[in-house]
């Protein structure tokens, strides 16, 4: 027989997103910047991988996927998105990523 333990605490979420502003020639936009999550045993679990919805302020509207990689000079790879989408504001968003990051581990 399983026995169901109620949780007696609140698992929060919302700490695994962020708003991140893009700037490009004048023109304000935003990237939010999501962390995946999956269903594991015992809840929700982290994938690594993050989803984002970007409002570029001269493309508009995309959406990507960035996956952790192992190495060191690419350490983010993108899936998905506008094929005219500059490395630049990926880089930006994954450097971001990587910030918060550290900022939680301390």
């Amino acid at each position: 027989m399983v026995k169901h333990y109620k949780r007696l605490y609140m698992i929060d979420y919302t700490n695994e997103g962020f708003i991140l502003p893009i700037e490009k020639d004048g023109v304000k936009g935003y990237a939010s910047v999501n962390a995946m999550l999956a269903l594991e045993e015992d809840g929700l679990d982290l994938t690594g991988n993050y989803f984002v919805y970007l409002l570029h302020p001269t493309i508009g509207s995309t959406d990507f996927i960035l996956e952790p990689t192992s190495g060191k000079v690419r350490p983010w790879i993108r899936k998905g998105g506008d094929i005219r989408l500059d490395s630049e504001t990926v880089q930006q968003i994954s450097d971001s990523i990587e910030m918060r990051k550290i900022k939680t581990s301390v």
